[in-house]
């Protein structure tokens, strides 16, 4: 039962970012906006609108390990295992500018996540500050690409794929995105619940479920968009799509759900997931920058270091005999 609740808040929320994009990409053509904000606003964000909507779910219904959870696990899903994929699939140039400013991005993010942590708590002012460095990210984002064309985002040339020569509905849209944002609530509504119950199932804490299962499902939309992008040859700007959509998570993500309601960070978050996702952050971008290029072998260690995280919350967990990862 556990886990079928957890599916079926899954696809709902799959169901609802997929809404949510092409709601954003049908008014972006009806009302005729710049490739730049439809690329940031629309679907960088949309396919990350999952896992906001399970942190606000989490966090409305007081239970902060999961809204904590998912946030850092999507995180790492997005820097390691996704990026670790899409860069197996095809070499990744990674351009300096995407590097210095989604990369600083998303180093600040991660490093004001530690802090957070290591606070113990993330007040509803820590919210507003959060909220507020995502949105200088988004401004500059949009003042320093105003002028790029579409294939300059991975979330863009998506949106000039989804097209068609039908002309355009501001109500179409509206109604799409409509059912998105609803089937989003009854989602994260449902993945929640499903949390809930897989912990006690597993007789685990809810931070288990929620930093792998929950958010590998909240990622999905951002795997496929990632795949895509390898897979028709823009893998000049996934490189940049993900660590937006990472900055976002940190920064948009749990300042939304610190403003529904302050939230207590657990030990193990503060002694090791955090740090997982600055390391994660602190790893990348020298391997980036070396020849601006991800290339296979590179891909291949993020993925295996994704392993590694996976590993050592099974040995956390005691599923794991203490000498395989040669902790004691």
């Amino acid at each position: 039962m556990a886990l079928w609740l957890s599916a079926a808040g899954l696809v709902l929320l799959a169901l609802g970012g997929e809404g949510v994009i092409r709601g954003g990409v049908i008014l972006k053509r009806a009302l005729e906006i710049s490739p730049v904000i439809i690329g940031l606003f629309a679907l960088s964000l949309g396919t990350s609108s999952p896992v906001l909507a399970i942190a606000a779910q989490g966090a409305a219904a007081g239970l902060p390990d999961l809204t904590i959870g998912v946030l850092i696990g999507a995180t790492l899903i997005n820097l390691l295992l996704i990026l670790g994929l899409g860069a197996l699939i095809q070499p990744m140039p990674s351009a300096p500018k995407t590097v210095l400013r989604d990369g600083g991005a998303m180093l600040l993010a991660s490093a004001a996540l530690v802090i957070l942590a290591l606070q113990g708590t993330v007040s509803r002012r820590d919210g507003v500050f959060l909220v507020a460095g995502f949105a200088v990210y988004a401004i500059l984002v949009v003042v320093t690409d105003w002028r790029r064309t579409a294939d300059h985002s991975v979330a863009c040339a998506e949106a000039e794929r989804r097209e068609t020569g039908e002309k355009p509905s501001v109500i179409g849209g509206g109604f799409a995105l409509i059912i998105g944002v609803v089937c989003l609530v009854i989602g994260a509504h449902f993945a929640a619940g499903g949390a809930l119950a897989l912990a006690r199932q597993w007789n685990v804490p809810l931070s288990v479920p929620a930093l792998t299962v929950v958010a590998l499902g909240a990622s999905l939309p951002v795997l496929a968009v990632t795949a895509a992008a390898a897979l028709r040859g823009y893998t000049q700007i996934a490189i940049g799509h993900l660590m937006t959509a990472s900055a976002f998570n940190l920064f948009g993500g749990l300042g939304v759900a610190a403003l529904v309601r302050p939230l207590a960070v657990s030990p193990a978050f503060a002694t090791a997931d955090a740090f997982a996702v600055f390391g994660a952050s602190a790893l990348l971008l020298p391997l980036l920058s070396a020849n601006w290029r991800l290339s296979r072998a590179k891909g291949a260690l993020l993925v295996l270091c994704y392993a590694g995280y996976v590993g050592f919350l099974a040995w956390r967990q005691g599923l794991l005999p203490p000498g395989l990862l040669g902790l004691s």
